[in-house]
């Protein structure tokens, strides 16, 4: 399996400023190719799950008369179709756990090119169409504290050459306590390459409720003012009860009926998380009713090193990756490459794999 300890990386990332512009690829390099794997529940795959069929019983007087008169057999039985009932018919709720090191700066511009591919490729495979989609915080305090210090705001009036939209001392009236909050919903988020001001979403919720790619880059354009990410301890408070309860900061966004789809983008190895991978996996199962069919886990993380490596990338060396262990964990499992040069052939595949899953799952 590919893994990656890389505690020094992350480290040296957590000091970013906003004079260390994020790793990027420039033009002309090749990029590792994007590798990744799937499995799916015992009996699953994906030739089924695309197929569909049509039954009809006769129903003419003629049908009728022919039937009663025919000494050949017994009368036809009629055929009520399939009593399986359909899937998650495009009930979908999707979760991103996003890093916001210093170095994450092209892989948010990669996410935020592949999102409206992904959604419409997923969309065309259903009639109807029902998301949640929401990018929570993976630290434990609101990120424009960074902006709002001596050195930025106290000093230039500003929060540096990456984050010229940030206006200082507009916090005080716009950041709450969910914005402080692991696992909560993003709605504000502040530094360098942020979005560095409040999204308004439909509905007044803390995600969105229709995948419109101009909300999308509001709340997945985190920045890169971020802490080292606790990803495994993100999602485990992304998915709580106390959360996702009527009076928590992520109020209706988990549905008991909606496949679950979470998505983790780091290219640094969790060291912070407290939760096992088996404590991450038992949780998330326990929060979709203990249906592992209902969940598909989707990484973009660190990759062994195949070939010249792309400059100011981040590669597997010794193998400890946590979050890819995660999510490894889930039947449905989908993995692809930090240091690709598009995202869009992962997200295709995940695309694939979401269809599949959704055919699969029933929910109770």
């Amino acid at each position: 399996m590919r893994r990656l300890p890389l505690a020094a990386a992350a480290l040296l990332a957590a000091c970013n400023h906003e004079n260390q512009p994020a790793f990027s690829t420039g033009p002309g390099v090749t990029s590792v190719a994007a590798s990744s794997t799937t499995s799916t529940t015992s009996g699953g795959s994906s030739s089924s799950a695309w197929s569909s069929s049509t039954t009809s019983t006769s129903g003419g007087a003629e049908d009728s008369a022919a039937a009663s008169s025919s000494d050949e057999g017994p009368p036809d039985v009629p055929d009520f179709g399939d009593p399986q009932p359909e899937g998650c018919k495009g009930k979908i709720d999707f979760l991103f756990v996003i890093s916001a090191l210093g170095t994450m700066h092209h892989e948010q511009d990669q996410l935020l090119a592949s999102f409206p591919g992904f959604m419409a490729t997923i969309s065309d495979k259903f009639a109807d169409f029902d998301t949640h989609i929401i990018s929570v915080n993976t630290d434990n305090e609101w990120r424009g504290v960074g902006c709002e210090s001596p050195e930025f705001c106290l000093s230039i009036n500003n929060c540096g050459p990456y984050a010229l939209d940030y206006v200082c001392g507009s916090h005080a009236d716009n950041v709450f306590k969910c914005d402080r909050t692991r696992g909560a919903g993003l709605l504000f988020n502040a530094g360098p390459y942020a979005a560095n001001h409040v999204c308004e979403l439909d509905g007044g919720h803390r995600y969105m409720i229709a995948p419109d790619p101009d909300d999308f880059e509001c709340i997945a354009r985190v920045g890169t003012f971020g802490d080292i990410p606790r990803m495994g301890d993100t999602l485990v408070a992304a998915v709580s009860d106390a959360l996702n309860d009527p009076q928590g900061c992520n109020a209706g966004f988990l549905r008991p009926d909606a496949l679950l789809v979470f998505v983790l983008i780091t290219d640094t190895n969790d060291i912070k998380s407290i939760s096992s991978v088996k404590q991450v996996h038992d949780t998330v199962v326990a929060a979709k009713g203990g249906d592992e069919d209902s969940i598909v886990g989707l990484a973009v993380v660190a990759q062994p090193l195949l070939g010249e490596p792309v400059p100011d990338c981040v590669y597997d060396e010794l193998g400890n990756n946590y979050s890819l262990d995660v999510v490894e964990t889930f039947p449905y499992h989908l993995d692809g490459d930090i240091c690709a040069d598009s995202y869009a052939p992962f997200f295709d595949q995940a695309a694939d794999l979401v269809h599949e899953a959704c055919s699969n799952f029933i929910p109770q």
